[in-house]
This record gives structure tokens, C-alpha cells and sequence, in this order.
């Protein structure tokens, strides 16, 4: 069974490390007396939020996979296929959805609503304007 590691978030300030949750991270730390450890810091990535999750499976999706006449699955599997194939010389594979940030969540929404308008006249309302 894969070991799950914790993420934590904090802030830099005066070049200190400011945790939210210190006392668990030192809790998590403590758990490694006497061994080596590896440490990696990078810039918090604001995951797509769950108002964005809701909205491309309970209106983009429904609404493409009843034009187009497929499962729910099956469109969002289409839709990576479409528009988010990485070919980088290696085989190709679809990027997942999972791990994108508010933005590109959105970027990718907006690629969608547009295809579906221009290339086949479906109009999938904005999030702003549907109750999800």
C-alpha cells in the first residue's frame, strides 16, 4: 500500500517558513527521528474548487453528452481527447482534470463552451448563470 504523505501550506515572510499547521507538520517531522529526508518547496497551486467540479459535471457534461449521445464518462473522456492530448514525443496521453488549478479549470471551460457553440450551435451556459 502506497504511503500518503501530507501536503502543507503556509507563507513566506522574511524569509521564515510561516506553516498553518505547525504543530501538525511538527507532529509529521517527528515521525522521521534519525533519518534522512528529502524536503521539497514550491508555490501553493490553488486546486480547482469543488463550485468548478459541480459545473462541469452537472452542466457541461450533461449537456454535451445528451447532444452527442454518450454516458457522462464517456464525453469527459472525449472532451480530454479533444482538448487535452499532450503529445511530447513519448506516447501520447490525456492530461487529467484532477490537478488543475482555478484558472486552467476555467481556461478549459471556456475552450469547451466555445467548440460546442461554434462548431455545433450547443450554448452551455456560464457558471454565474446556472444553479448547479
Amino acid at each position: 500500500m502506497k504511503k500518503i504523505i501530507p501536503i502543507f501550506a503556509g507563507w513566506v515572510k522574511n524569509g521564515k517558513v510561516l506553516l498553518d499547521l505547525r504543530s501538525e507538520f511538527d507532529n509529521y517531522v517527528s515521525s522521521f527521528e534519525g533519518k534522512r529526508v528529502q524536503l521539497v518547496l514550491k508555490k501553493y497551486k490553488t486546486q480547482r474548487s469543488n463550485e468548478q467540479n459541480r459545473y462541469y459535471w452537472g452542466v457541461v457534461i450533461p449537456i454535451l453528452a445528451d447532444y452527442f449521445g454518450y454516458f457522462p464518462e464517456e464525453m469527459h473522456n472525449a472532451l480530454g481527447y479533444k482538448f487535452l492530448l499532450i503529445s511530447d514525443g513519448s506516447l501520447p496521453r490525456v492530461r487529467s482534470t484532477t490537478d488543475f488549478t482555478t484558472t486552467e479549470a476555467e481556461i478549459y471551460y471556456e475552450q469547451i463552451r466555445i467548440w460546442a457553440l461554434t462548431e455545433f450551435q450547443v450554448k452551455i451556459p456560464l457558471p454565474n448563470k446556472v444553479e448547479v
